[in-house]
This record gives structure tokens, sequence and C-alpha cells, in this order.
């Protein structure tokens, strides 16, 4: 049964050297951007390390009085301690977190994450990451995206009268380029309970690298792997990446570099997760509508994770192992061969691939 009531939500967003980036992430939290929502139902919590660029305040304190805002001195370069700061000044049964500033949401987010934690006080809702632009942000020397170039596009866009065209210039992000009905490895907009944050401690402070290396990666997992979570997964919402030069976007002398960078990311992740790293593999349940913006990418999504269902039954192997692990049934539960399933030919035919 659904509950009636509504329980108010408080949204971390953590901010560095990046007044323009983070300024249109929270337009994208305020109202009337935000649909179906009032300022009653959530907090922005907005916790900005101190650089050179800083948001104004005035800018700030025009959205809404709903947004409350931190200023830190920060002396090392990762967001764990201010994230953990940021939970400590929540007034809201449900926590949503945006760690990376430069992250634009679409217009349904805060109205579908409450919905939400109506349903199951478990739900923990991902919002889908995309970046903007033709390709994955990491190649904009090869494509020309420029931070000018982005700029001018949203403007083209006229975003800020309609977040969903924004589907219309982006595209996944490499960490999850298979899309939303397989597993997916990262999440940078995410909403569950404040108990389940206290679950796993927070943001661990071991993540100390440039830009927190893989906290995003090792809180989405950390949060997906409770034994009694519910996955929802937004198919016509996003996370909109704007570009800034961050620590996997930034310039570079050399792709080698970049690859000796994300190394020492994983290096740490598998140290401090305690073995091999792997993508959530807990069985999504989609929530919200999907605008005609965001349909290609559904499509596109069930497209490819048709070839993953038809090649792990093939293979005879679970499609969402988490779920499995804690004997929690799914609707694909285990391989449906001997159950009147015929894979595609195209399918049969194919190589067997090891998941």
């Amino acid at each position: 049964m659904i509950s009636m009531k509504k329980p108010l939500l408080s949204i971390i967003v953590i901010v560095y050297n990046m007044p323009r980036q983070a300024l249109n992430t929270l337009f994208s939290l305020s109202l009337p951007y935000q649909k179906n929502v009032s300022a009653d139902d959530y907090e922005v919590i907005v916790v900005e390390n101190r650089s050179a660029n800083n948001l104004d305040p005035g800018a700030l304190a025009a959205l809404g009085p709903q947004f409350r805002y931190f200023l830190r001195a920060e002396t090392g370069v990762s967001p764990a301690p201010a994230v953990n700061f940021g939970l400590a000044q929540c007034r809201g049964e449900q926590i949503g977190l945006i760690i990376d500033g430069a992250r634009m949401v679409s217009p349904r987010v805060i109205e579908y994450a409450l919905l939400a934690a109506r349903i199951s006080q478990q739900a923990l809702v991902m919002v889908p990451g995309y970046h903007l632009g033709e390709r994955d942000q990491k190649f904009h020397l090869q494509t020309g995206h420029t931070e000018q170039l982005e700029i001018a596009k949203l403007e083209q866009l006229g975003w800020r009268e309609n977040g969903y065209r924004l589907f219309k210039w982006a595209c996944w992000s490499s960490s999850n380029q298979r899309g939303y009905l397989q597993p997916m490895q990262e999440c940078n907009a995410l909403f569950c309970s404040a108990d389940n944050f206290r679950r796993i401690g927070g943001a661990d402070e071991r993540f100390d690298q440039p830009g927190g290396g893989s906290i995003n990666l090792y809180i989405y997992r950390r949060l997906g792997t409770l034994p009694d979570i519910q996955l929802f997964v937004l198919p016509g919402e996003g996370s909109f990446h704007q570009f800034h030069g961050g620590v996997t976007t930034q310039e570079l002398p050399d792709d080698d570099q970049r690859k000796a960078v994300l190394k020492s990311f994983d290096t740490r992740l598998e140290e401090i997760w305690g073995g091999p790293f792997k993508a959530l593999t807990r069985e999504p349940m989609l929530l919200g509508a999907v605008t005609h913006w965001a349909q290609p990418f559904l499509e596109k999504a069930s497209e490819m994770a048709s070839q993953r269902f038809t090649r792990l039954t093939l293979n005879r192997k679970p499609f969402w192992e988490d779920d499995a692990a804690f004997a929690r049934f799914t609707e694909n539960a285990v391989s449906c061969l001997g159950d009147g399933y015929e894979p595609p030919a195209v399918m049969q035919q194919a190589q067997r691939m090891p998941e």
C-alpha cells in the first residue's frame, strides 16, 4: 500500500570551483522547474568547498527558501568530508545526493523520488546519467566539445523552459553505456532513506583522491547491496553532466595519463571494497512517465537488454546475481530455457560470451 504522507526530502549538492554549472544544477532543483511538488516537500543543502570561484549567495537565495547554503574551507581534494557535513545538516527522512555539482536534472526527479519513498521505505532511486554532447565528455578533444559550445547549445535548447529538451543533446556516460535495463556501475543522482545512508556509514573518507575518485560507484553499490533494498530506475528522467574540466574530462597531455588516473581510482576502490568491484546486479523497477524526448534512450536500452537476456539464457546464468544471492525473487530470476522460450535465431547462432 502506498503511504499518503509525503516524507520530507533533503537533497545534498556538493560544489567546488564551478559557479556557472552549479547554478544551472541548482536551478534544475528549484520551482517551478521541478513539477508537481511544492517548497514544503524538500530542501536543498548546498555545500560548497571554498575556491577562487564561489557561488553568488544572492543568486542562490533567489532560487527559493528551500535552499540552504554552507561554504566550507576544505583542505583536501575529495568531496567526501563535504558529503558527511551535508548529511549532518539534513532534516529529511529521505536523502538525495548529487556529489558532482555540475549535474542538472530533469523536471520530475523530485516528484518520483518522493513517490518511490511512499511505495517503499527501502527504495533506492537511480536517476540515469548522461553527458551533454554527442559523446562522453572525456572525448571532448576529438569532438570539439568546449564550455563555450555548451553554453551556446544550452541557450539554443531553451532548457530552462523545458528540461526534457536536454535529452536532444545528450549521450549515456561511459560507466552506464549499455543503458538502464541492465547492470549499471555508477549513479550521480540517487535517493534513499536517511536510515540507509546511516547503515552504510555515510561517505567513506578513505576516498581522498581528487574529486573523490570512485566514491560515486562505491556509494551506489553499498546502498544497492543492502539486502532489503528495492531499486527504482527513472527511465524518463536524467542527470546531465555539464563540461567543467573535471578530474576525468580535463585537458591532459595524453590518454595514457588519463588511464593512469582512472587506474589509481580503480585500485583505491577495490582496496576499500575489499576485492574485485563490479556493477550492481539487481532487478530495476521502472518508475515514472517517459516523454518523447527520452523515448529513444528507452528503445535503445530495451534493445541492448534483449541481447543480454538472450546471451545469459543461452549460458544458463541468472540475470540479476545480487538478487539471487539474497534469495529475492525477480521476474527473470533464472534461465527461461525449457519454459517455452526460444531466443531469436540470430542470437542462437551467436558466440556464447561470459557475462
